[in-house]
């Protein structure tokens, strides 16, 4: 069920791109993000004391459409780990598949963004040491959140600099919730 939904939003997505293309008056931009992404869970905004950032990379793809002289409403499509860090080198990491949506605020070359995300898990490992397995059912994160985001970023000529901080919206699993930081870099084509 998930692997088809997963499959469904990216045909969606892909489909939404290249439907973008037409003869719209709109000025629309496309591109590649990637960089640096720090995740963790918390509970009710505190990590707890146990456990540290997981530290990973995010990459994807995004669509900006003009609407108005200054506006912009952007999606996309992203991969990245969420996830957290225990003592002794034990991580739990929750590959995740993201459906941005957001509006950004354009000045000049500097802008401010923010949005909302529906995020899929598409797979959770366990690691510790040199062993790596998926947890028992009643151990897995649930497999859809969404977060809230905000952030801000500069563009000069096609190479963008950003940096956003998302807020889990739903409970990820017991009484634990998601908040990542992505600072990064996005081409423009």
């Amino acid at each position: 069920m998930r692997k088809t939904l997963v499959f469904l939003l990216i045909g969606i997505l892909i489909q939404g791109m290249v439907y973008a293309q037409d003869k719209s008056p709109h000025k629309k931009i496309g591109g590649v993000r990637l960089g640096f992404h720090s995740a963790s869970m918390v509970v009710e905004g505190s990590k707890p004391d146990t456990v540290n950032n997981y530290k990973s990379f995010y990459v994807g793809f995004f669509r900006d459409n003009k609407i108005a002289p200054m506006l912009f409403f952007g999606t996309g499509l992203e991969y990245f780990q969420n996830g957290m860090k225990y003592p002794q080198n034990s991580t739990r990491v929750l590959h995740t598949i993201s459906v941005p949506l957001d509006l950004k605020l354009k000045l000049g070359p500097v802008f401010a963004l923010g949005g909302a995300a529906a995020n899929i898990k598409v797979k959770e490992k366990y690691n510790t040491g040199d062993t790596s397995y998926s947890p028992s059912d009643t151990d897995k994160t649930k497999w859809f959140d969404v977060a809230a985001f905000a952030g801000a970023g500069v563009k000069i000529f096609f190479i963008t600099v950003e940096a956003r901080y998302h807020w889990g919206l739903l409970e990820a699993r017991n009484d634990l919730y998601n908040r990542y930081f992505q600072l990064g870099a996005a081409i423009s084509f």
